[in-house]
This record gives C-alpha cells, structure tokens and sequence, in this order.
C-alpha cells in the first residue's frame, strides 16, 4: 500500500510518497518511495500583491500534474494535498485551486494554522516523553505556529502571520510581532525544564550549519551563533559555500531568529527536530483514518 502527501506552502512545493510498515499498528514508521521539492515561492506573489500571479498559478498547475502523474506510476492508494499560509492569504486561492482540479484531478484543501500545526505534531506525538512539557515552533514562509504539548497533548496552539518569505519581503506587521511576544512570554515561562521542538524546512539545514547530529539537542546560544554566522554570509556564499539551495539561501536567517526569539521568550535553553513536517504529518492522518475506518476521512484516491 502506497500513500502520498501533497505540502503546497509558500516557499516550496512538495510531494512525499511513502508506505506503511505495520500495517496492523495507528502509529508507524513510513518508508519514502519518492519525494520532490520544487521551489515556486507563492508567498513572493501573495504577500505582495494579495494573489498568486498568472505564471506561478501555471507553474502550480504544471507541478501538481507531475505530482499526479508521478503518483499514477508509483500506483498510491491514497492521497492528500493540503496548501497553508500563501493560498490562506490569496484573493484567487479558491479560483486556482478550482483550476488546478479541473486540469489534475487533484484537490486541495486549503487548511488553517491551527490544523497545520496539529497535522504536524501528529506525525511525531508517540515519540514523545510522558509528563513533560514541551514548546512546538513550526516556522514556515507565511506563518508560525506555537503550541503547548503536556504529557502527549496538545492544550494550546496560536498562529501568527510571521514567515520567513514575509520577513524577506517586509511584510509582517508590528501587531502581529508584538501579540506573539506577548503571548509567548507570558503563557510559557511558567513551566520548568521546557523543551523546545523545532520543525520546518530551515530547521534541520540550521542543524548541519551548527555541527549538530539530527536528534541530538541543540543550543540555544549556538543556535544564536549560527544565525549570526549566516547573517554575515552573502547569498552567494550561503549557496555555493555553505550549500544551500537558493530559495533556501534567502530566508534561513529569519528563520533562525524566529526560533531564537521565540525560545528566549520562553526561557527554553536547548530545541531537538524531530525531522518532520506537513507532509509526514498528512501522511499519519491519512494512516490513522484509514486504519480507523474514519466516517469522514482526510484522504482521498488519487483520481477525480
């Protein structure tokens, strides 16, 4: 049995196809049959000027056709394509998600924050510490989402439109920072010992920069120092020195003092990645709906 995840964001495009190895198990390991990541960037369009332009809205279509048929030869069962913060935010979302079905057959569902943030930490929740609590930050392009997980729960998560591709364009608004250091600031520091959780696609490139085996804790002071390493590195460097892709280049550092704030706030010392993201996080739900028989299931079969 084959399952695939579509992560429409806004700085990449991504496709995972991965199968389940228990199939008798809710919670399991998946193995990667094929992934793609194509850089479109839809949040240089939307943050900008309200909607996805005419090229990246084709550039949209032609991708997720690939992806449909890239999933008719790795014959998967079943799918889910789920787009965050840069079609949240555009005026021609729904227009272009109509689009898009019409040519692939594949639709989209646009989700909140909120879901986002909860689709993410599914995918990595059973790995866990009971009795601990622990801060989630999930920084993408358009927004950041900030959850309390306690003993394997999620009690709170907040969304803030605070993105590295809206940081690169100047797009973030004051409010926006100030609710967010307020909130944080204020609902955190209380709980001892916490623990940061880091997910995202800059966190692990931040992880290999800082010298720091994926799974192993890293520091929030050499987390500053790599930040600040990278800050005083041209773009051209960042690409064909410290080899980043480009897209990648241009936003990492914000992403960085993202994280950074954030764990100050929260007077959190040390953030582990568990080396998930969306996709992963869709793929679990598609699992545990399917296993569970769910009445209304996130899933869908791979054609119209």
């Amino acid at each position: 049995m084959k399952l695939a995840a579509i992560d429409i964001g806004s700085n990449g495009v991504r496709l995972l196809i991965s199968r389940p190895l228990n199939l008798d198990a809710v919670y399991t390991q998946f193995k990667k049959v094929e992934f793609t990541r194509l850089p479109l960037r839809l949040g240089d369009d939307v943050f900008k000027n309200k909607e996805i332009g005419k090229n990246k809205v084709e550039l949209l279509s032609k991708s997720i056709r690939a992806f449909s048929l890239l999933m008719d030869v790795y014959n998967v069962d079943l799918y889910r394509a789920c787009a965050t913060s840069a079609m949240r935010d555009s005026k021609n979302g729904a227009k272009t998600i109509a689009r898009i079905y019409e040519e692939s057959g594949i639709m989209i569902d646009t989700i909140s924050g909120i879901e986002e943030s909860s689709l993410i930490i599914n995918s990595f929740l059973h790995l866990l510490e009971e009795n601990m609590d622990y801060i989630h930050i999930d920084v993408g392009g358009g927004s950041t989402e900030i959850s309390h997980i306690r003993n394997k729960i999620t009690i709170k998560t907040m969304s803030f439109n605070i993105g590295t591709v809206r940081m690169r364009e100047n797009k973030v608004k004051p409010n926006e920072w100030e609710k967010m250091r307020a909130w944080v600031s204020e609902y955190f520091p209380q709980f001892r010992k916490l623990k940061t959780i880091g997910t995202g696609g800059n966190i692990s490139k931040l992880y290999i920069l800082s010298g720091v085996t994926m799974g192993k804790y890293l520091s929030l002071r050499k987390l500053k120092a790599t930040t600040n390493r990278i800050k005083k590195t041209s773009q051209n460097d960042r690409v064909y020195k410290l080899q980043l892709n480009p897209d990648r280049a241009e936003v990492i550092d914000f992403a960085g003092d993202i994280y950074t704030q954030v764990m100050d706030l929260a007077k959190s010392t040390e953030i582990i990645s568990p080396n998930h993201g969306l996709k992963d996080g869709i793929l679990q739900k598609i699992w545990m709906d399917y296993h569970n028989k769910a009445t209304k299931p996130s899933y869908r079969f791979p054609r119209k």
